[in-house]
C-alpha cells in the first residue's frame, strides 16, 4: 500500500455534512521529499471537512514538532510547531489554485490529495529564525563550544574595525 493513500480524500462517497480525519506525520512523510530540510518530525493533523454540494471546506489543526537545524549553531533540535489553516474547495470546470486559500477542481474529479498541501503548512508553520530555545534560567541551548567561536569571531571582527584607519578619515570628514 502506498504510505500516501491515506491523504486521499475519496469526497465524491461522503455524504454531505462534517468529517473528520486524524494524520501522525513521522519520518515516513518527509522520506518522500528528497529535497526537504525536514527529515524527523512528530505532527498530529487534524483536519476537520466540510463537505456541501458545491463546496468544500477543510481546516488543518498541526500541533508537535520537527527536527531542524539551527540557525545559530548548525546542530539539529526539535521545534514545537502549533498552527491552523482553512482551504475551500470549489467545482469548476479544470483546476485552478485561485488563491492560497481557494482550489477549484474539475466536477469530473472524485478524489482529493491532501499530502502536498500538508507538506506546505508544516513549512508554513516554522518560524524564520529557528534558533534553540533558552533554558529555565534563560541561557541558550545551542552548542556552547560554537557559540564561544562566534563571540571569539565578533571580538575579533570589532577590533579590525576600530583600527582600520579608512574609517577614521571617513568619520572626520562626516564631522566637518
Amino acid at each position: 500500500m502506498d504510505y500516501f493513500n491515506q491523504f486521499r480524500i475519496l469526497f465524491k462517497t461522503l455524504a454531505d455534512g462534517e468529517h473528520q480525519y486524524i494524520y501522525i506525520i513521522d519520518e515516513s512523510f518527509f522520506e518522500n521529499y528528497e529535497m526537504s530540510e525536514i527529515k524527523k518530525g512528530n505532527i498530529k493533523i487534524v483536519v476537520s471537512l466540510d463537505k456541501k454540494p458545491t463546496l468544500m471546506s477543510f481546516v488543518f489543526n498541526l500541533e508537535g514538532s520537527v527536527n531542524v537545524m539551527c540557525d545559530r549553531c548548525l546542530d539539529y533540535f526539535d521545534l514545537p510547531i502549533t498552527n491552523q489553516f482553512q482551504m475551500f474547495v470549489k467545482f469548476g470546470e479544470k483546476r485552478i489554485e485561485q488563491t492560497e486559500e481557494i482550489l477549484i477542481i474539475p466536477e469530473s474529479d472524485n478524489e482529493l490529495s491532501l499530502t502536498q498541501y500538508i507538506y506546505e503548512y508544516i513549512y508554513l508553520s516554522l518560524p524564520i529564525q529557528r534558533i534553540h530555545p533558552d533554558n529555565e534560567k534563560g541561557y541558550s541551548n545551542c552548542n556552547p563550544l560554537f557559540l564561544e567561536k562566534l563571540k571569539e569571531f565578533s571580538k575579533s571582527d570589532k577590533k579590525k574595525e576600530e583600527t582600520d584607519p579608512r574609517w577614521e578619515i571617513l568619520n572626520n570628514i562626516k564631522l566637518n
